[in-house]
């Protein structure tokens, strides 16, 4: 009995139970396995960081816990101190699932645990078209690895090889790549949808954006609206709005939720005066 209640100890939290052979002992690493396997959430971290400042098949993923598990209802194992390297110009254990990385597209990042030696280790897939998993499902889980948590989604550049940016926990930062410039205003009242795939994996459930509005000519009194919303209507949108001889409006704002996978929608016009120009840069996501 003693065996079995150190082992669960093991599977669910991946520490080693304290056995002093004693009824007492046994049911409190019991209920402490117990509570291990209702409270971890597969993919869950603490202090995870990443700072990729250059581009590269490589990139280096640190954290003080990383939850993984066989599956959403299996055994969960909590991995310590993670500090691994993943390479995408390889394949295996710390390299792609299978295959080359994608060009311009996405990379899952997957912690995976091998119980049997208690090896840990990264794991890269293309993300590119579908949304990746919270635990790997593909068919090429390098031999020994059973648990799995997703832990990132990132972009990849035209050589394949990881972009600049940097991720504290599951938010993503980069730069800013612009989704709209445009000098055409959006009558009020209508909003348009902007798809943005080739800036955000389907994994993205928040964006950050950086938006730009301006209008008017001198002497004009100009008032320019803008608004960015999750629903393609005014319901839960987030709006901006400035006036003046030229009317210009930069706005950050973070956090919109994309309830549609790749897509949000937005207004720019103005009240009076001349609309001239508008713009939104998406510089960072979260998964």
């Amino acid at each position: 009995m003693a065996a079995v209640v150190a082992q669960l100890i093991v599977d669910s939290t991946g520490q080693n139970a304290t056995d002093d052979g004693t009824t007492t002992t046994l049911l409190t690493n019991l209920k402490a396995a117990i509570h291990a396997q209702s409270i971890a959430v597969i993919g869950q971290a603490r202090n995870l960081a990443v700072n990729q400042t250059a581009a590269s098949s490589s990139l280096t993923m640190t954290a003080d816990q990383i939850v993984v598990g066989t599956g959403l209802t299996g055994l969960t194992y909590v991995l310590p101190s993670f500090n691994k390297t993943v390479n995408l110009a390889t394949t295996g254990a710390g390299g792609m699932d299978t295959g080359s990385a994608p060009v311009s597209g996405f990379v899952a990042l997957y912690a995976i645990y091998n119980p049997t030696t208690g090896t840990s280790a990264l794991l890269a897939v293309n993300a590119t078209s579908a949304a990746a998993p919270a635990v790997y499902g593909g068919a090429n889980m390098p031999s020994g690895y059973t648990a799995s948590g997703l832990v990132s989604v990132w972009p990849t550049n035209g050589s394949g090889q990881f972009v600049i940016g940097a991720q504290i926990d599951r938010d993503f930062f980069t730069a800013g790549t612009n989704a709209v410039t445009t000098t055409t205003a959006i009558p009020q009242g209508t909003f348009a949808a902007v798809n943005i795939a080739t800036i955000v994996p389907k994994n993205a459930r928040k964006i950050n954006t950086a938006m730009q509005c301006q209008g008017g000519a001198s002497a004009q009194n100009t008032l320019v609206n803008l608004y960015i919303t999750s629903t393609g209507s005014i319901l839960g949108a987030q709006a901006a709005g400035n006036s003046g001889s030229i009317g210009q409006l930069n706005v950050q704002v973070n956090g919109i939720a994309l309830l549609t996978p790749q897509t949000f929608w937005w207004n720019c016009n103005v009240s009076s005066g001349t609309f001239t120009s508008a713009g939104i840069i998406i510089n960072g996501y979260s998964i």
